[in-house]
């Protein structure tokens, strides 16, 4: 056995020039077929990408736009809730005042009509007693007396003085 070290170490040049020859075939099929539609599928996923990115971009410039506004829209509300809140209590103290101003009155009235009563009371007091003192000093001056006559004219003549009296102490 004996190996031949010459061809072993150069190959076949037939060999090479029949791969070379099936690898150029190779290479114009794939170049005559498949990399025009590979390269047009690339450019097609390339603007696909690019759109999406730009719808994203665009999406996102709204969403800032957006977000401003709603932004604006809450400092607005949060404004107008401060008036309310203002309001309110501005409406709520001057109840507070019309109510306490309203019980004060009613406070008043009903001290008057106290007072009125009070005084309407002394004044039948008054009558009363008046009315005893003249029957009492009628009694005395009748058993004094001893006349019904003079009882009369008794009776007006106290009268005319409790009248008197009556008159003073109202001065």
């Amino acid at each position: 056995m004996e190996i031949d070290v010459a061809e072993q170490l150069f190959p076949n040049v037939l060999t090479i020039v029949t791969q070379l020859c099936a690898t150029g075939v190779l290479l114009y099929f794939v170049k005559r077929f498949l990399w025009g539609p590979g390269r047009e599928m690339i450019a097609r996923r390339q603007e696909l990408m690019q759109s999406r990115i730009d719808d994203a971009e665009r999406l996102k410039e709204a969403a800032v736009q957006e977000k401003a506004a709603a932004d604006a829209e809450l400092r607005d509300l949060q404004v107008r809730a401060r008036g309310m809140v203002e309001n309110a209590r501005n409406e709520a103290a001057s109840e507070r005042e019309r109510i306490l101003e309203e019980a004060s009155r009613e406070a008043e009235a009903t001290l008057e009509q106290a007072n009125a009563r009070i005084e309407k009371q002394r004044a039948e007091l008054r009558r009363e007693l008046q009315r005893e003192i003249v029957d009492v000093a009628l009694a005395a001056s009748t058993k004094l007396m001893g006349e019904e006559e003079l009882r009369e004219q008794d009776q007006r003549a106290i009268e005319s003085f409790v009248k008197e009296i009556q008159d003073e102490s109202g001065r």
